[in-house]
């Protein structure tokens, strides 16, 4: 178990009962419980230990052709899993607003860049599904810039 995985786990048990979550403040003091995940998570290893899934999956009962895109995706699923401490957004809650990474293009490989994070309540329009959104413009913000590789690989493919 590497660092990141134990630090997971530990806050973990720290959800568990009031007496748990006692002992591993005065232990480990509050600071280390109230770290923001936008600070906790550098990279794909640090969302992995977040959600506690596996690395990417090879998809090999999909045909040859669709399984890098579901590679790919998985990637963008597991990193929003991550940024929102498990929790799924609903859809069907229109008074809680759903964020996401806005990107723009100039045509060319070099020109996709993050623009901006948008949100949409409980509109029906494409994009604005729970499996994606993020909590808050923050985290949108930040998987925006900090992960477009993710992004980017999984729009391309």
């Amino acid at each position: 178990m590497n660092q990141k995985e134990l630090e997971q786990k530990i806050r973990g048990l720290h959800k568990s009962s009031d007496e748990v979550k006692s002992a591993l403040e005065t232990a480990l003091g509050k600071d280390f419980f109230t770290k923001d995940i936008t600070e906790r998570i550098d990279g794909w290893e640090d969302m992995m230990a977040e959600t506690g899934l596996p690395d990417v999956p090879e998809f090999t009962e999909l045909p040859e052709r669709l399984r890098d895109h579901f590679k790919k995706y998985y990637r963008v699923v597991v990193m929003t899993e991550a940024y929102n401490e498990g929790e799924r957004m609903n859809i069907y809650n229109s008074e809680v607003a759903r964020h996401y990474p806005v990107f723009r293009t100039n045509g060319g490989p070099s020109g996709f860049a993050f623009r901006d994070s948008d949100y949409v309540y409980a509109d029906a329009c494409a994009g604005s599904g729970s499996r994606l959104a993020l909590k808050s413009d923050k985290r949108a913000q930040v998987v925006g810039t900090k992960h477009i590789d993710i992004y980017r690989e999984w729009l391309e493919s």
